[in-house]
């Protein structure tokens, strides 16, 4: 859209004309009413620029820098025929404003409309010539212009269109229910996949155990490392001493003597709990061998509940051992746990072997 009155450059043109509108001294009733059309229109243009920028695009393209120009003259005296050819330059904006809006226009508007339609022949030649055309040709090339233009062509075009895209919508249609369709085999797929791995939900809860169990295997493995360094180690660093020492034993005898038995009940104490950490490490690797079992007959059994339900109609017992493992408790190995006091009874035993 190619905008002429929203512009600072307009609007002072405008505003400066006004004023020399305004400064004129009309001789008769008709240069009077004239002067006061040209005075509402170019006000009009000055306080509604978006208006009559939106609404005359027709004129605006074949008069309207002429129009600009003719305000900006400032060289040229206003006489009636100048006057006379901005007013009927003003009637054909007007005029195609009637024409632009589903409204009337204003009782000031239509007044000056009026005015021009009974008054035709008390302008200049020039301007009568443009004012008849504005009545007569004008609404008619309108038509035409705008009957030509790009959106018109777009509607004509309308049928061939609305073919085309009634074929594209048969072709989308086509190929969304063949998307459907292979969505439709994924989602079977899937399901399957959830049945197979995922049974009744037990398997990702299982996974998840396994995991927890994995982690308290892998530090129970840790300690158990450690203790069998500190099993060994104080044992290794009263044989150090002694071989460091070998030519004068005689002179670490009573220190090694006093050392011996805290050396000793500290490798008693460190082998005592290597044993209940032992004991740990198996049952952990135990219960996961039972979780394991677990997820193992869960990747195998699909659509459990339906199938149950129809076994069980005939044999209410053929499923049995297979529930009670699935829904059994994780137990610990089997075995004899170790007494709290059996390092301190091995600790009493060591002692009364060296008094004797």
């Amino acid at each position: 859209m190619k905008e002429i009155f929203n512009t600072n450059q307009s609007k002072t043109v405008l505003i400066k004309f006004k004023l020399k509108i305004d400064g004129l001294v009309p001789s008769d009733d008709f240069e009077k009413q004239r002067n006061s059309l040209i005075r509402l229109i170019v006000s009009a243009m000055e306080n509604r620029p978006e208006e009559w920028d939106t609404q005359c695009q027709i004129n605006i393209a074949w008069i309207g820098d002429q129009f600009i120009s003719r305000l900006s003259d400032e060289e040229k005296d206003l006489s009636k025929e100048r006057l006379d050819d901005i007013c009927s330059m003003c009637f054909r904006f007007l005029f195609e404003l009637y024409l632009s809006i589903k409204n009337d226009l204003s009782m000031e508007f239509e007044a000056a409309r009026q005015f021009v339609f009974n008054n035709v022949d008390s302008f200049e030649c020039r301007a009568k010539e443009q004012i008849e055309y504005a009545i007569r040709d004008m609404p008619i090339n309108i038509f035409k212009a705008i009957s030509n233009s790009d959106s018109i062509e777009s509607i004509k075009d309308f049928n061939a269109v609305s073919k085309k895209a009634e074929k594209l919508k048969e072709e989308w249609e086509k190929d969304l229910a063949a998307r459907e369709g292979r969505v439709n085999k994924l989602k079977e797929s899937l399901s399957e996949y959830e049945n197979g791995f995922n049974f009744v939900g037990l398997f990702q809860g299982f996974d998840d155990l396994a995991k927890e169990k994995s982690k308290e295997r892998d530090n129970i493995l840790f300690w158990l490392k450690v203790l069998s360094v500190l099993i060994v180690l104080p044992v290794l660093a009263e044989l150090v001493i002694i071989y460091i020492n070998i030519d004068n034993i005689s002179a670490i005898k009573d220190g090694l003597i006093v050392s011996i038995f805290p050396t000793l009940s500290l490798a008693a104490i460190a082998i005592y709990y290597f044993r209940v950490l032992l004991f740990n490490y198996k049952s952990v690797k135990s219960q996961l061998l039972q979780i394991d079992l677990r997820k193992t007959l869960c990747r195998f059994i699909q659509h459990y509940s339906e199938y149950s339900n129809e076994i069980k109609k005939q044999d209410s017992e053929s499923l049995a051992k297979f529930e009670n493992i699935i829904f059994s408790g994780i137990v610990t190995e089997d075995g004899n746990f170790p007494s709290t006091y059996d390092g301190v009874e091995q600790i009493g035993k060591l002692i009364k072997s060296a008094k004797s």
